[in-house]
């Protein structure tokens, strides 16, 4: 297997982030509220609660050294566009969806992410219309995959709330495959004790741009040039997955390795 290296940029700014995160304390003291996927490992790692979810230290890398302070909560992907749309999240860092145009700024990528179809090792999908033959395909509620596969009524979809409602219902043979970001299924298969290596054997169906969301009605608003800059500046296509392999080989107890990949 190859092994993952950091590049200097990405060490380095994990660690200024994990050490400054109280620097963000300013005269005008400014809360600002975010949200994160609620559930890991965007928001947090199971095994260590000292471990920061991998999107809270890509927004807390974004933010760094602007006038605010930052909040973070953890909100189902629902409730995440619905907080974005009436004002009650300033911030959120997701996969770019076109149903927010007309509520927020998109500020921009700051990575991309791998949409995958993970399935049972005793079923290989080579082609699109091979999804068709699956008896139930888990998707995450209001998440937008891929256009095709979004519209496509002919597939059997089961709408959940997380990764790990997921995988359960896979482990249950209840599914026969779960669409999602590879970094999110990798993690949620490592977890609940299953063969991680299914990651290595997916369907790649798209990728999409995980980017920064600004709300409209937010008073920081006029911020936006400012996270335009960052957000241009620390721009890399495998960003997230280099800070979530950073994680899990670096901050959680040894649990075998992740893949390359994202």
């Amino acid at each position: 297997m190859k092994r993952f290296k950091l590049n200097q940029q990405i060490v380095y700014l994990i660690f200024l982030v994990l050490i400054m995160t109280n620097t963000l304390s300013y005269a005008n003291n400014k809360t600002l509220y975010a949200s994160v996927p609620a559930f890991p490992p965007f928001n947090g790692f199971v095994e260590s609660k000292h471990c920061a979810g991998v999107n809270m230290l890509a927004i807390q890398a974004v933010i760094e050294g602007l006038p605010v302070n930052i909040e973070f909560s953890s909100y189902p992907y629902a409730r995440v566009l619905h907080s974005l749309k009436t004002g009650e999240l300033d911030l959120a860092l997701i996969l770019k969806n076109s149903g927010l145009k007309k509520n927020v700024v998109y500020i921009g990528p700051l990575s991309y992410i791998k949409i995958v179809l993970v399935t049972p090792s005793n079923i290989t999908i080579e082609r699109y219309e091979d999804l068709h033959q699956l008896k139930n395909i888990a998707v995450i509620r209001n998440a937008q995959f891929n256009k095709i596969f979004d519209q496509d009524k002919k597939l059997k979809k089961i709408k959940v709330d997380n990764y790990k409602q997921a995988v359960s219902l896979l482990k249950m043979n209840r599914i026969d495959g779960i669409i999602g970001s590879k970094i999110g299924l990798e993690y949620s298969l490592r977890l609940q004790g299953m063969d991680s290596s299914l990651v290595t054997n997916t369907f790649d169906l798209d990728r999409h741009e995980l980017g920064l969301h600004l709300a409209k009605k937010s008073p920081f608003i006029t911020l936006q040039p400012l996270l335009t800059a960052a957000v241009e500046r620390l721009y890399q296509e495998d960003f997230l997955y280099q800070i979530y392999q950073y994680q899990i080989n670096h901050c959680l107890p040894s649990k075998g390795k992740s893949h390359s990949g994202n």
